[in-house]
């Protein structure tokens, strides 16, 4: 791995933490639910395309499998939507 890798492997996971973190934080204000799970699905489905992309190397362009996966991170962020709009 080059020390550009690194740094990028790195800056990936640090974001992903920053991420985690402000889900945290979020999950322990007084926003309205609906803001807050828009918040999330935001970030559920950032912090997918970035494990997707950056760490299991699904980048080629045509594979079925970073479909399946990219589908499935908008896919739960929607769900996360629906039922909070749903009030369930």
């Amino acid at each position: 791995m080059s020390d550009r890798d690194s740094r990028r492997a790195t800056a990936v996971w640090l974001g992903l933490l920053l991420l985690t973190l402000g889900s945290a934080w979020l999950a322990e204000g007084a926003l309205p639910a609906g803001l807050t799970a828009l918040v999330v699905a935001v970030i559920v489905g950032v912090k997918g395309l970035l494990v997707i992309r950056h760490y299991m190397g699904l980048t080629r362009p045509g594979s079925r499998l970073r479909f399946s996966m990219r589908l499935y991170f908008f896919v739960v962020p929607a769900l996360i939507l629906v039922t909070t709009a749903l009030g369930a």
